[in-house]
């Protein structure tokens, strides 16, 4: 097993036990990631405090994740490139409800995620609920009418610019369901 998971999960709501194995996401370097968890916190402290500033590559690993899996995912992520990563601007998906940073370049993130979803780990997996897009969450705990006030509010602040993809994270919950990068698959060709 690569990493050890909340005991009791009998707390969690409804819609969290499904993340209880982890997923694999993005997280920026600093300065991106301590911009947007400022945001974050201020805008939507609930959804702050189950996980930094990330751009979700994965649906929820279906399984506990054993050595031998990682050993796939490894030699996925080994045989592709880093690349460059552009966040910014804003953007919203209304009518669904919340505020994210545009992310660039969507096909190569497609593809990564796509890779990494061939892994047998993720054999059996629930299908994703809506076509893949790429974005780094602001707020999602928020309304309509509070989308478009933010969107207002953060139109000339909001973070932009570019960090280097060098690797991706395995990111697990723990008993308060607070996410936290367990283990690093580094990209290389």
């Amino acid at each position: 097993m690569v990493t050890t998971y909340a005991a009791d999960i009998s707390h969690w709501e409804a819609w969290q036990p499904k993340w209880r194995f982890g997923v694999i996401l993005i997280y920026p370097p600093d300065p991106p990631l301590l911009q947007v968890n400022a945001l974050r916190a201020k805008y939507d402290p609930r959804s702050q405090s189950t996980c930094d500033g990330h751009i979700s590559l994965t649906v929820p690993l279906p399984r506990v994740l054993t050595e031998s899996h990682w050993d796939e995912l490894w030699s996925i992520a080994s045989g592709i490139a880093p690349f460059t990563i552009d966040y910014g601007p804003l953007m919203n998906y209304l009518p669904h409800p919340g505020v994210c940073l545009a992310i660039e370049p969507q096909a190569e993130l497609d593809s990564l995620r796509a890779a990494l979803e061939t892994a047998s780990a993720f054999a059996g997996a629930p299908p994703r609920r809506y076509p893949f897009s790429a974005h780094m969450t602001i707020a999602e705990f928020i309304s309509a009418d509070e989308t478009k006030a933010l969107m207002v509010e953060l139109k000339d602040v909001a973070p932009q610019g570019s960090f280097s993809c060098t690797c991706v994270s395995y990111a697990v919950p723990d008993g308060n369901f607070r996410f936290a990068e367990r283990r690093r698959l580094e990209l290389s060709c």
